[in-house]
């Protein structure tokens, strides 16, 4: 048995990506399957996880045949496929040792089709949706600690979005519209990356508007909660010393 492996991955290099199935056991095909995806073939990887799929409908591994077979999509770039691969995993295998991964594959692979934030927010959003499901649906993953930097990732991406929005209207002079979108990206997303500058821009807002106690209090807030850089440091110490 220790030599099936070598076997298999002679035939593997020998073919030069092309995967000669004739004759081959399932066990022999599910071994270069995953040899494909991990030596990075994803294209070969798709094929022969798709054949395992027909050349055995409603075998036990079926939930592993789609799980990988959407890392191979989704290394190829076909969002789609993957996400519809993934999602069949949780939702016709509920009891699969791989939902809690596919779940959070599928909000992996909507992150990964994000836009440059002042684009569509729709992967993201779909992201964050997903990230949501996946805690509630697997409390106890072990992929918990990944889901969170994700979402602390996207709730970044969120916020640094609504900071541009309101410096957009800030510059019009529209200032409801303005603080209306600094606080979302201050208090709807917890504690993001940007925190620094939406208190900052917040403050000059508020001089802009004439609010020196709501501009002050935000100056405050940066220098007590945030770790600024140089930069922000003496912008924010210049301004409080105005006040």
């Amino acid at each position: 048995m220790a030599v099936l492996p070598l076997i298999v991955l002679m035939a593997l290099t020998a073919c030069g990506r092309t995967y000669n199935t004739a004759g081959l056991s399932r066990e022999d095909v599910e071994i270069m399957a995953e040899e494909a995806r991990l030596s990075g073939d994803n294209s070969g990887a798709s094929r022969l996880y798709t054949e395992l799929m027909f050349m055995y409908p409603g075998a036990a591994s079926t939930d592993l045949y789609l799980y990988r077979l959407g890392l191979a999509e989704a290394g190829l770039h076909y969002w789609a496929d993957a996400i519809f691969y993934f999602s069949r995993v949780y939702t016709e295998f509920p009891r699969s040792e791989w939902a809690d991964d596919a779940s959070f594959e599928t909000a992996h692979t909507w992150w990964l089709q994000r836009h440059d934030y002042r684009k569509d927010l729709t992967p993201v959003l779909n992201a964050v949706s997903q990230l949501d499901d996946f805690f509630t649906n697997y409390p106890g993953s072990p992929l918990i600690t990944e889901a969170e930097l994700l979402q602390d990732e996207a709730n970044t991406y969120l916020a640094d979005r609504a900071l541009f929005v309101g410096r957009f209207y800030a510059r019009r002079q529209e200032y409801d519209a303005a603080v209306l979108y600094m606080r979302e990206a201050l208090n709807d997303y917890g504690e993001t990356g940007c925190k620094a500058d939406v208190l900052i821009a917040l403050g000059e807002l508020y001089i802009e508007t004439g609010n020196e106690y709501s501009a002050r209090r935000s100056y405050q807030r940066a220098l007590d909660e945030c770790v600024l850089d140089p930069e922000q440091l003496a912008d924010v110490t210049e301004a409080l010393e105005k006040l």
